[in-house]
């Protein structure tokens, strides 16, 4: 059951006459009629979904299916100006987080982690691309023997 708000909220839009026009090549507008509108909606709907069959022709194509971007093979150039980028972020976490120690020390260790984190993107970007890889190529083909 709907609340008081939700009912007062419904009743709003039935209170307004909407009159759907559209222009003539002389620029008179023409007033449309319901079914008008729905053949060319029905039609609309019709070719977005003939378009989504078109592109889902392969069953492994990740990127079409979830509409992401194929991963790009990993860098160690993307992976230091990441680095470059977190750096300051993780030394700022390491002089919050280590308070008990001196401030050289926790500068140092933010600097480490900060270091450290440019292999681990590096790998995770490995990771990823290699898994894309392996997905898009589908199903490794069998051989013809049994075991």
């Amino acid at each position: 059951m709907p609340t008081r708000k939700q009912r007062r909220r419904r009743e709003k839009t039935f209170r307004h006459e909407y009159g759907f026009v559209t222009y003539d090549e002389e620029g008179n507008e023409v007033e449309l009629d319901g079914s008008d509108l729905r053949a060319k909606k029905d039609k609309k709907e019709e070719t977005s979904a003939k378009a989504k069959r078109g592109a889902g022709d392969s069953k492994r194509r990740s990127s079409t299916r979830r509409g992401g971007r194929d991963p790009a093979p990993p860098t160690w150039r993307r992976s230091a100006r990441r680095g470059a980028l977190w750096s300051p972020a993780t030394v700022a976490l390491s002089l919050i987080v280590f308070r008990s120690s001196a401030i050289p020390l926790r500068v140092v260790i933010g600097i480490v982690y900060a270091g450290l984190f440019i292999p681990l993107t590096y790998w995770m970007d490995g990771l990823v691309y290699r898994r894309h890889v392996k997905r898009s190529s589908g199903p490794a083909p069998r051989s013809g023997k049994s075991r």
